[in-house]
């Protein structure tokens, strides 16, 4: 059997077991989250008992799901700040509609909803999450606005300031561009397995598409019934949604330094994991030092040319004391 069987064989027996633990999840999504966390060194080799101590100790403690009242909660809280969001992406020209930004930030929202049901659920900590419309700045930095202990009798302010960074299912970094990085305590990096249809899926669950906009075309003579139910059809259908809370990083880890890791090949070294600050010029040197013709992010390829901090999920802290001493007793 050659290598690539072998891990082939392995990731397959997990994204079995996955899919056993989690009836409901959608098997791209599982061997998403398991090939993702390979390719970048979460676990540096592909014996079974590497992989499933990822599986066991690092993802199925941080496991959360979200059914279709947290993603209608999503959706609205998500709905009262587009007006308040800038249409380009930060450090580029790229312009977004409102349907792309609304769609973006319904993602961002049903991460930090992960976060609250984990908190709740393995921590008996209760959030209250701090989107509400008003200047935009009051909770850019502010992801967590109140928070209640097991012994606490009301909700307070959070002793500190925790942002929650959200990506794919097929995301490898934690990116905090410009300055952000100075302007709260912890970060926490959450993993959702959804599409870049999520909201048109959404909407079919409403039935949006068949008894709005496909029935008028049908009435308006734009398309015959059979037209409207192909279409109807090829839309992906709303499913519950899993995710995981793939670690954390503190404010002052490698705040003014980075380091990195990677695989060099013939002549091109791709990084797998990078911690602490990133400048456009920093490749030019992991290019010297590794003797390599082109450097690339793993997943990525680049980031733009916006100073930022960068964290792959190979440097984030996510066991148990981490939880403990990182979040829950200082918060």
């Amino acid at each position: 059997m050659t290598q690539a069987q072998d891990e082939s064989n392995i990731h397959g027996f997990v994204v079995n077991q996955m899919l056993k633990d989690y009836e409901d999840m959608d098997s791209t999504v599982a061997t998403q989250f398991i090939s993702k966390a390979y390719e970048v060194r979460v676990f540096k080799d592909t014996t079974y008992d590497s992989l499933s101590d990822w599986y066991f100790n690092k993802f199925k403690p941080n496991v959360f799901l979200l059914d279709e009242d947290e993603y209608t909660e999503a959706s609205i809280q998500s709905l009262k700040i587009q007006f308040l969001i800038a249409g380009t992406d930060f450090g580029t020209s790229r312009q977004r509609d409102m349907g792309q930004k609304w769609s973006d930030t319904i993602r961002g929202y049903l991460g930090e909803l992960g976060l609250k049901q984990l908190l709740s659920n393995r921590f008996n900590i209760d959030i209250e999450l701090g989107h509400e419309p008003g200047r935009l700045e009051e909770y850019l930095d502010l992801d967590i606005k109140q928070v209640k202990k097991s012994n606490d009798l009301n909700y307070r302010n959070p002793l500190i300031n925790v942002s929650i960074k959200t990506t794919k299912s097929n995301g490898v970094w934690l990116d905090i561009p410009g300055d952000q990085f100075s302007h709260s305590d912890l970060y926490v990096l959450a993993l959702i397995g959804v599409d870049v249809n999520h909201l048109f899926s959404f909407f079919k669950h409403l039935s949006v598409f068949k008894d709005k906009v496909l029935k008028k075309g049908v009435d308006n003579n734009c398309i015959n019934q059979l037209e409207a139910d192909e279409i109807y059809n090829k839309v992906p259908s709303f499913r519950k949604i899993y995710g995981y809370i793939a670690g954390l990083v503190s404010s002052d880890m490698n705040k003014d330094d980075y380091t990195y890791e990677g695989l060099m090949g013939r002549t091109n070294f791709t990084i797998t994991n990078w911690s602490g600050k990133y400048e456009e010029d920093y490749l030019d040197i992991v290019k010297r030092d590794k003797g390599a013709r082109t450097v690339k992010f793993a997943g990525i390829g680049s980031f733009t040319q916006s100073n930022r901090h960068i964290y792959g999920l190979a440097g984030l802290k996510n066991s148990a004391e981490d939880w403990q001493s990182m979040l829950v007793d200082k918060i």
